[in-house]
């Protein structure tokens, strides 16, 4: 028989190869034969497991990886959208003046990015804002206790300090500085008010309030004019009892220059020329026998020929009180030239003062009704008025 390794012939009897040693018995052959078999099966195997495990590792690594940074990526942005929102709430309760609540929220966005500066500059900001705004309430209450020089002092500091400050955020407070601005000029003008008698001073300081346009510069210029009107009727009045009517008219056209179309000054100024062209066409005899005949007359006779109605005065913050009624003709004859005479009374009906007003229109027709109004300034404390007399002359 022949070697089934290398083809060399040997003895049947034998069970190994003499030349190259192979093992000649079939079943052992067929055992070599399967062993060979599954020793190549195994290294075929080997060898797939060889290739498949270095592809199979970079791909996990990969996936893992991927999945790292997607959860990376998912939670940062989660993070950044938290911060952003707190940011921008942050903003807008610092634009409404909650800066407790603002900075509440920004530092909670810094824990969450501590590295973020823009997160710490704002927070530094609201606490700058916030400054201000305590050291202007300190201004408020000198503003409240009338010391408008010291006041004036502390805002020209702060003006100094927001000065180079920009931004949103500091708008409204610059403009709340100018707001106490204005309330500092137009409290020391309202101050001064007791001292100025003459309108000359009075106009000076309408000059200076026409330039705030404010309500509380309009309330102190609507006061101021109401003094014109005061003084202006007063000193008209004594020039026309002296029947200097030049000098009365002047006067009069004066006030209305500020109280422009003033129905008070414009009615006394229609007296006046009346009274001035009565005079001068030889017609006061018939006035002055109508005001002796009036003269004459008691009390009630004298206020037979009008009648009340209407009597209002209300008090103001500044210390004046304005004074408004009517009168009714109730004869049968044209009244003209009437002038009310009042008394300023207090709690215990004493008689503090006294003023008086011309009635508008001039002249007053049978059953209509005038009306009068003034302004009188003073007030501090609780006062009555009450009309003591009236005077008009009787159209014949």
């Amino acid at each position: 028989m022949f070697c089934h390794n290398c083809g060399l012939k040997v003895s049947s009897d034998a069970k190994f190869c003499s030349n190259c040693g192979a093992n000649l018995r079939e079943e052992d052959i067929h055992k070599n034969d399967n062993e060979i078999i599954e020793g190549r099966g195994m290294d075929r195997n080997r060898k797939k497991s060889g290739v498949i495990l270095p592809l199979l590792i970079p791909v996990l690594a990969f996936s893992l990886l991927v999945g790292g940074l997607g959860w990376f990526y998912f939670h940062e942005t989660k993070v950044n959208a938290k911060v952003i929102a707190l940011k921008d709430s942050a903003e807008e309760l610092a634009l409404e003046g909650k800066y407790e609540q603002s900075k509440s929220k920004l530092s909670s966005a810094i824990e969450l990015r501590p590295r973020y500066y823009v997160l710490q500059n704002n927070l530094e900001v609201v606490m700058i804002a916030e400054e201000l705004q305590a050291e202007m309430q300190d201004t408020n209450a000198l503003i409240k206790d009338k010391k408008f020089e010291d006041a004036e002092k502390e805002l020209s500091r702060l003006n100094e300090k927001i000065a180079k400050l920009n931004g949103p955020l500091f708008q409204p407070i610059k403009k709340e500085l100018a707001e106490k601005d204005t309330m500092i000029k137009v409290g020391k003008i309202n101050s001064e008010l007791d001292q100025l008698k003459t309108v000359d001073e009075l106009a000076r300081k309408l000059a200076v309030l026409s330039a705030i346009p404010s309500e509380e510069g309009k309330a102190v210029k609507e006061q101021i004019l109401n003094r014109i009107v005061q003084i202006t009727t007063t000193n008209a009045e004594t020039e026309l009892e002296q029947k200097q009517f030049t000098k009365a008219i002047s006067l009069t056209d004066k006030g209305l220059q500020y109280a422009i179309n003033d129905k008070r000054l414009l009615s006394l100024k229609e007296k006046i020329e009346q009274t001035r062209t009565e005079f001068e066409l030889a017609e006061q005899e018939r006035i002055e026998k109508a005001m002796e005949a009036a003269a004459k007359e008691d009390l009630k006779n004298r206020n037979a020929a009008l009648e009340v109605v209407g009597l209002k005065y209300v008090e103001d913050d500044a210390g004046g009180m304005t004074i408004t009624g009517e009168v009714k003709n109730i004869v049968s004859k044209t009244v003209s030239s009437i002038t009310v005479y009042y008394n300023i009374l207090s709690k215990d009906k004493t008689v503090l003062d006294t003023g008086f007003t011309t009635v508008y229109p001039y002249k007053l027709p049978p059953g209509e009704k005038a009306k009068f109004e003034d302004y009188y300034y003073g007030v501090f404390e609780d006062v009555t008025v009450e009309i003591e007399n009236m005077t008009w002359l009787v159209e014949e």
